[in-house]
């Protein structure tokens, strides 16, 4: 007995695939992995299956195989000796329910990590190249204008093909981004790095989070979405500390962050080669508008524009507060640049674990109260010039971005119908970019005209504005949701 690999290419019929199941089973046979995807021709599949058999046995089901009218070919699969082993040992580890979903969030972490290496370092691109205000918000925003389309497109792709066919080209861009970092000369090479970083985001964000549903082993929406959520806030807060603590003090500081981040992505991308995805997908790729059921579309508006404004505000702390430090509080260390921006994700990443259990409604206002406190001590940070006051903003915007981001992702996750998930999530994270990209950018060109102080103070009242209007509508969602409950 030996483990042997055959393909089996068949025509996309109904029950098919329990056909090519039983003829194992005739003969005493018991396939241990089973992956299921579309071939290259129209309306056909192939299965590619491992199983423990003699040569001699297996022939018998090959030739019994080829004999099903809707079998078109059969190979076996025969790998370099070399590679054999450690091929079979990967495909059973990644196999693995459990595995995949915590590779899929490692995947999306390291991901979220390598966007925001830039972060801190932006002071350093600033210095070195002349870049303005607007330059810089281009820079930390170009990415998101990326991200929009990347979202949509591949949150339809991944409900007809499958999620691991948009999750490896996304952990492998996040790649190309960082390599591309590392060869950057100029601004313009810096863009592009941000672009292919946009992709990875992109076909990462909303497709992680379906992906990460389907693999739990109960399918429970709640817990996919603030894994999911955790993941993000975590992967933001690494990346800064890293970029951060060695752009000050380490070597090449404009370099290394960025190649221990190609160190650390490279395990998730094998692990997504050889993760196995037997939800079974077939048909025309069809890419149509993005669209939302009418019977949520009340409740998806309210979670996407609460992601909106979460990461509109988180965006300010992510770019313009690390790159002009200097200016609103007279530090230019980057370690302090970094450790603000790591500050305020890690408290939203505590927020999330410590406030999970709330009901939905009560975790958002809970989360949009201390940021409204946090703009608060904002415009306080910018009359009087304290680190000790950017500290307690940070710490008050981090703990209310927490709960404001995982509630609004939950919230979206679980009304969402199975059938078109990572379409309705890829919407959502449009919403959720719009907000990182378009408030930030109308920050940098307004500071032309009423300098950097005068434009966040008019952003901060924007924002505030903003949240005040959606506890609103969050109250009555609560009220409603009860109303429906004791009809």
């Amino acid at each position: 007995m030996k483990t042997q690999r055959i393909s089996v290419i068949v025509k996309n019929q109904p029950g098919i695939l329990a056909q090519v199941s039983h003829m194992f089973s005739q003969f005493g046979l018991n396939i241990d992995t089973l992956t299921v995807g579309t071939y290259k021709e129209a309306n056909t599949s192939r299965m590619k299956i491992s199983l423990q058999s003699e040569t001699t046995v297996l022939d018998k089901v090959i030739k019994q195989l080829n004999g099903l009218m809707d079998v078109i070919q059969v190979n076996v699969m025969r790998p370099r000796p070399a590679l054999h082993g450690l091929d079979n040992k990967l495909s059973s580890i990644f196999s693995n329910r459990a595995v995949a979903f915590w590779l899929v969030a490692y995947s999306l972490c390291i991901t979220l990590l390598g966007t925001n290496i830039p972060s801190p370092l932006l002071a350093l691109y600033r210095v070195q190249w002349h870049l303005s205000p607007s330059m810089v918000t281009l820079l930390f925003a170009i990415y998101a204008v990326v991200v929009i389309p990347t979202i949509i497109i591949s949150g339809q792709l991944s409900d007809q093909l499958g999620r691991k066919k948009l999750l490896i080209p996304g952990v492998f861009f996040i790649i190309i981004g960082s390599v591309l970092f590392v060869l950057s000369t100029n601004f313009t090479m810096l863009l592009i790095s941000r672009i292919f970083q946009g992709l990875s985001v992109g076909m990462m964000n909303g497709v992680a989070v379906a992906a990460l549903t389907e693999l739990d082993e109960k399918r429970n929406r709640i817990k996919a979405a603030f894994i999911g959520s955790m993941a993000v806030t975590v992967g933001n807060a690494l990346g800064p500390v890293l970029s951060g603590f060695l752009g000050e003090y380490a070597p090449f500081p404009m370099k290394l962050a960025y190649f221990i981040h190609m160190f650390l992505a490279i395990p998730g991308f094998v692990g997504l080669l050889y993760m196995s995805e037997k939800i079974k997908r077939s048909g025309a790729v069809r890419i149509h508008r993005p669209a939302v059921p009418r019977s949520i579309l009340g409740r998806f508006y309210l979670s996407g524009m609460t992601s909106f404004i979460a990461w509109s505000i988180m965006s300010l702390m992510l770019s313009i507060i690390p790159s002009y430090t200097d200016q609103l509080v007279g530090s230019s260390n980057l370690a302090v640049a970094g450790a603000i921006v790591a500050l305020v994700l890690s408290i939203s990443t505590i927020s999330q674990i410590v406030l999970k259990k709330l009901p939905l409604q009560k975790l958002v206002i809970i989360g949009f109260v201390l940021i409204l406190l946090g703009l608060v001590t904002l415009v306080m940070t910018l009359q009087t010039k304290s680190l000790i006051f950017l500290l307690l903003t940070t710490v008050l915007i981090g703990f209310g971005h927490g709960p404001t981001f995982a509630g609004s992702l939950a919230l979206t996750n679980h009304i969402s119908p199975d059938q078109s998930r990572g379409d309705i999530i890829a919407s959502f994270y449009v919403l959720t970019y719009l907000g990182v990209s378009l408030p930030i950018l109308g920050l940098g060109f307004v500071a032309r005209w009423v300098g950097l102080n005068g434009s966040i103070l008019l952003y901060a009242a924007l924002m505030a504005g903003m949240i005040l209007v959606s506890i609103v509508y969050w109250i009555l969602d609560r009220r409603n949701e009860r109303q429906a409950t004791f009809k």
